[in-house]
């Protein structure tokens, strides 16, 4: 009888441990910012609540360099705002995104078979209002005029080679001025530069603790500095707006998870179009509404030939050493 109860138990661990090694997390690698990140896995929460979501933080570049260095063996399922010139050149890695519903889409927002335009997010120049009225300084409106004198040390801009809003602004000069002309227009303007900082946001942070007078950073950042009772004001300077973008993928394997599949379509159907509603107004749906407020009424996009080119931004990451070296 002993020996039956104890074959018994040691059935029922052997069920049990067996259950818990076929359980697997549903990991997301996303790149938006901690309250984007924090609001997605609410909703993940509320909309799958059987099944378990990990949204795992990662900045672009560094999401890029893993999936470069493991390939398909990376941990993630679902990679979420990786800057599109990386994901188009790891397009290798992703799983067919044909097999998906993006009807909801506007017709040209997704070109690619590999992966999923996640946003489009434009910038230009946040400006300190007290501080202008204060010293009666001009409003820059061209990229020569934040070289005057007038806005030494204080002018900050993310380092390219580390954000996608640093380099929209490199890119956009190179369009205009050509490369040469951009790599020496640079030099001249880290005169003015208090600084250069690793992420997008890190010039409206400066911004709002008073050690800058213009943030080169993203109107959406702005508007929402704005409604929390800055006396800012978003600049679009006279060539347009640059832009960047970023998409979403699975990586390929995993679209063969049946809940790995019904996370990513909810994901590009409902939450992108909430995020773009709330958080980042880029027109990529059919039917969208805006509801940030302080958002510039309209934009006029400035030239950004080759944005999702990955070997011309890979050339333009050396010659910023000549830069910033």
């Amino acid at each position: 009888m002993k020996r039956k109860l104890l074959l018994v138990l040691c059935m029922t661990m052997l069920l049990l441990f067996t259950g818990c090694g076929n359980s697997k997390s549903i990991i997301i690698y996303s790149s938006m910012e901690e309250e984007r990140n924090q609001d997605l896995s609410q909703k993940l929460k509320e909309k799958f609540p059987d099944k378990d979501i990990v949204v795992q933080h990662i900045g672009t570049g560094n999401s890029a360099a893993k999936i470069k260095n493991e390939g398909t063996n990376i941990e993630a399922d679902i990679i979420l705002d990786l800057e599109t010139s990386h994901i188009d050149s790891l397009k290798d890695n992703f799983a067919d995104v044909s097999i998906f519903d993006t009807s909801s889409f506007l017709d040209g927002v997704n070109t690619s078979n590999k992966y999923i335009t996640w946003t489009k997010y434009s910038v230009g120049l946040i400006i300190d209002n007290k501080y202008f009225k204060k010293h009666k300084l001009d409003i820059p409106k061209t990229y020569e005029d934040l070289l005057k004198p007038q806005y030494k040390n204080l002018i900050a801009m993310p380092d390219p080679t580390s954000s996608g809003t640093g380099y929209a602004f490199y890119l956009n000069v190179v369009n205009i001025m050509g490369k040469d002309k951009a790599v020496e227009y640079f030099k001249n303007l880290k005169n003015n530069m208090r600084e250069y900082t690793s992420s997008g946001s890190g010039p409206t942070n400066l911004l709002k603790q008073g050690e800058i007078a213009i943030a080169m950073g993203m109107y959406s950042q702005g508007a929402k500095d704005i409604t929390d009772g800055y006396d800012f004001s978003i600049v679009e300077l006279k060539t347009g707006s640059p832009y960047n973008t970023t998409s979403a993928g699975v990586i390929k394997g995993r679209e063969d998870n049946s809940d790995v599949k019904e996370v990513f379509q909810w994901l590009i159907t409902d939450f992108c179009k909430y995020d773009k509603e709330v958080y980042l107004p880029a027109e990529l749906f059919k039917e969208q509404k805006i509801m940030i407020k302080n958002y510039p009424d309209k934009v006029t996009d400035a030239d950004m030939r080759n944005i999702q080119d990955a070997k011309v931004k890979e050339d333009l990451a050396k010659e910023w050493e000549k830069v910033n070296g």
